[in-house]
């Protein structure tokens, strides 16, 4: 367990790519602080990650798909208030069973959320899912229509 969050001075500066090495880590949190930089994809090693927060820092560029494949173990992603950036990879929203924490960044609109995400079909909670900007209501109203009518008869094989 490495929980480094809200300290009261603050870890500043770039994230080191040592960081991403800690295969054994079960809770990662460095959240409130001042670091900057991306997540790597080697995120997706992690194999025994369950809570993931770097929230309220200076996190930079796209969340990686590699996230996705923490699926079965990561049940806390939290990276909200940061200036991630991009569209939110599909795998994500594979989590089965986590809390994904996005708010207060800078994803352009709902193009970049996948509807399975905004449905909250398979993770706990998204704290997107009610924002119209990024989970429209046209895309929900769709879905459930074809939900309703078993469209899934007609396009599958």
């Amino acid at each position: 367990e490495l929980d480094l969050s809200n300290q009261t001075i603050g870890f500043t500066g770039l994230m080191s790519e040592d960081l991403w090495r800690f295969q054994s880590l079960m809770i990662l949190n460095l959240a409130g602080n001042k670091l900057a930089g991306t997540i790597s994809p080697t995120i997706g090693s992690m194999a025994v990650l369950e809570v993931f927060d770097l929230s309220n820092n200076l996190l930079s560029s796209s969340i990686p798909a590699e996230l996705g494949m923490l699926d079965g173990t990561l049940k806390h992603l939290g990276l909200s208030n940061n200036t991630l950036s991009g569209t939110i990879p599909s795998l994500v929203s594979q989590l089965q069973g986590a809390s994904i924490l996005l708010k207060g960044n800078s994803f352009d609109d709902s193009s970049t959320v996948p509807l399975s995400l905004c449905l909250e079909r398979q993770v706990n909670e998204f704290d997107l899912a009610n924002d119209t900007t990024f989970c429209s209501l046209e895309r929900k109203a769709l879905s459930d229509f074809y939900d309703l009518t078993k469209g899934a008869e007609w396009t599958n094989d």
